[in-house]
């Protein structure tokens, strides 16, 4: 095994970007799970067969969006074929798979990936919005359809606990919770090298969980020789619109062009932005006041005034997608500059989930828009009062930032160009030929190796705080089954993915919480690593059967 593993590794940083795709097919059986390479093994099955198990429709990246991704996509198909299953492999381009797989919820199988932002690192995000039974609907996290009482009871308990030894309990508990059932697959913490070009930029800043994608790196990036940045990144922006955020990559620029009352730093606290200091918390954790800055303004040129912060806080409640956030405020008051928030029942991570990613709106410009069209309004403009503002916007060429000299923390970049990429390879070749000055894209082993040996080029390494992951449509009858659910978990190569094909890139995870968040993280928790045995093991147990083909069968009695 070890002689072939060593093949694959080979031809995969040889092949690099464009070349991965296909490469699957040529090494197929190298890294199979256990000795059995078809049908059941020595496993028994039910003696008495019924309806063939439906396929499963896996929704994955093209190669050109995440060569990584679409390789383990292969990877995972085989060993679930092997297994008993049908696999309908449709590869999908990011802003295709993200509607189809979050927004319609047309899927069995779905690998994304979940983006760790400093925004993240409070356990809130993972535990209950990607987990909690209210969070099913339409454009909501919990993509799989995931509801359990057990687990939103604890859910629901973590965000009262203001004693963080009690809440890091229960954060615990439902992390096991989450490794039992399997609503996910948790492959691993991607991490990995952003590259650029050090001849060009300066004052890069490659933080925890983002890499280049940060906030804090495009406000601290440089140009050395004129007064511009061009980013690449292999997909485009879907919307600009805070009300419709929902792929990470447009999150990451409404972020440039918007502020929040607090700012969540690159140690993934929370530090005063708009708001002038510290929330004076009072009444044991059930009224949060807030100071505003007095020197602020929209890009427009209007102040932004407490009357924004108010309005901006009563226009959440009416939106469809975050809602949920501000759910828990019973009652707003303002006096001067000051701006107070009455809690229902305590929240512990109010300050991070809520202060924090609550963009400011201009009353002057949303203030007409009826709550049904907060998603789809179009500010010709996008007027916010960030320390970028939009200047230019061509969706499928790029997006033009400028810096807000008015603001009080000015980019050192002039102007920022975001330019989407057809796959990361040919970013690298733009980056190589001084088109781009850097990337928000791991490459492939191949061309880091290259990036490495230009002097031009520079590379910067970060840890993750998100994931890849499989989400599994708890919603098909055949999917709601935690049998077929953890028998395919035991069917994806978290190890060989990481070390084979990312050549060591990232870290392996069998939980929702990144191990790079120490505290939160429970390391603990039922390990399901590539074992097509105990898969087979399983479904047996689940009462499933084999035919003579080796294909998977529901138990007559089932």
């Amino acid at each position: 095994m070890g002689k072939n593993n060593t093949s694959r590794r080979t031809v995969l940083k040889g092949a690099g970007a464009a070349g991965v795709a296909g490469v699957t097919t040529g090494l197929a059986g190298c890294l199979g799970g256990g000795d059995d390479d078809s049908g059941n093994g020595d496993v028994d099955g039910a003696d008495e067969l019924g309806q063939q198990v439906p396929e499963i429709h896996f929704l994955v990246p093209t190669a050109g969006v995440n060569a990584f991704r679409n390789e383990l996509a292969s990877m995972v198909a085989e060993n679930w074929e092997e297994i008993g299953f049908e696999v309908n492999l449709d590869e999908l381009e990011f802003g295709a798979h993200v509607d189809q797989a979050v927004v319609q919820q047309d899927f069995d199988a779905s690998l994304l990936g979940w983006g760790g932002t400093p925004e993240r690192i409070d356990p809130h995000t993972f535990i209950f919005d990607m987990h909690h039974s209210s969070t099913t609907g339409e454009g909501g996290r919990n993509t799989p359809g995931y509801e359990n009482p057990e687990y939103d009871e604890l859910a629901e308990l973590q965000v009262t606990q203001t004693d963080e030894d009690e809440r890091q309990a229960t954060v615990y508990e439902a992390q096991e919770i989450l490794a039992r059932d399997q609503p996910r697959t948790y492959i691993a913490n991607e991490g990995g090298f952003h590259p650029y070009a050090s001849s060009r930029v300066e004052n890069v800043d490659a933080t925890l969980g983002e890499g280049f994608n940060s906030f804090w790196n495009m406000i601290s990036v440089t140009p050395i020789d004129d007064d511009t940045v061009r980013f690449g990144y292999p997909s485009e922006i879907i919307s600009l619109n805070p009300m419709q955020d929902l792929a990470t990559p447009d999150r990451q620029f409404v972020r440039l062009i918007y502020d929040q009352l607090y700012r969540i730093g690159p140690d993934g606290m929370p530090t005063p932005w708009v708001a002038a200091d510290e929330p004076v918390i009072e009444d044991d954790g059930m009224t949060y006041t807030v100071e505003i800055r007095d020197d602020m303004t929209f890009h427009d040129g209007e102040d932004l005034t407490i009357d924004d912060v108010e309005f901006t806080y009563e226009m959440y409640a009416d939106s469809p997608t975050y809602s949920s956030l501000v759910e828990n405020i019973s009652e707003i008051d303002t006096s001067g500059n000051e701006i107070t928030f009455h809690l229902e029942e305590p929240f512990a991570p109010f300050t991070a989930n809520v202060l924090g990613q609550v963009y400011i709106f201009p009353e002057h410009i949303w203030g007409d828009v009826e709550p049904d069209d907060l998603a789809d309004f179009e500010d010709e403009n996008w007027v916010g009062s960030g320390p970028f503002q939009f200047q230019d916007w061509e969706r499928q060429s790029e997006l033009q930032l400028r810096a807000f000299d008015d603001h009080f923390e000015t980019p050192n970049a002039d102007t920022f160009i975001r330019i989407p990429g057809a796959d990361v390879s040919q970013l690298v070749g733009d980056l190589e030929a001084g088109q781009l000055d850097m990337l928000g894209a791991v490459p492939q082993p191949a061309a880091i190796d290259r990036v490495q040996e230009d002097d031009n080029l520079d590379i910067e390494e970060f840890a993750a705080v998100g994931y890849a992951k499989i989400a599994y449509n708890m919603r098909r009858n055949h999917l709601d089954d935690v049998h077929v659910r953890r028998a395919l978990s035991y069917g994806v190569p978290k190890e060989d993915w990481v070390e084979l094909v990312r050549d060591g890139m990232g870290t392996v995870t069998h939980s929702t919480i990144s191990e790079a968040v120490e505290f939160w993280h429970n390391p603990d928790v039922e390990q399901f690593d590539e074992d097509l045995d105990a898969a087979r093991a399983e479904l047996a147990e689940g009462g499933y059967g084999w035919d003579d083909d080796g294909m998977l069968h529901y138990g007559a009695d089932q």
